[in-house]
């Protein structure tokens, strides 16, 4: 990932940990405080739909680092569209009534 830099690989692992911990704990304390009930499935879906938003982001990215800028916005256009409808979706189901 960072030839001869023995300690940019494991901080910048470190810090994408404290980054989704955050994003998952602010999630949690956000559903609390708008009053919305999640239970298993809710979690589930919002899981799988973050965990899906990040490997589009990072896959889109990759593409773009290996010079294949066709191939990123392609990828980026169709499953970042794929995932914003989802999104969209999922707000509507975790939206109190």
């Amino acid at each position: 990932m960072y030839p001869n830099a023995l300690i940019l690989g494991p901080l910048f692992w470190i810090i994408m940990g404290v980054i989704y911990t955050v994003t998952v704990t602010g999630f949690y304390y956000w559903t609390k405080d708008k009053g919305i009930r999640l239970n298993w499935w809710k979690w589930l879906l919002s899981v799988l739909w973050f965990t899906g938003t990040n490997v589009v982001i990072a896959g889109a990215f990759t593409l773009f680092g290996e010079n294949e800028t066709r191939a990123g916005l392609y990828f980026i256009g169709l499953f970042g569209v794929l995932f914003l409808i989802l999104g969209v979706g999922l707000w509507r189901i975790l939206s109190p009534r």
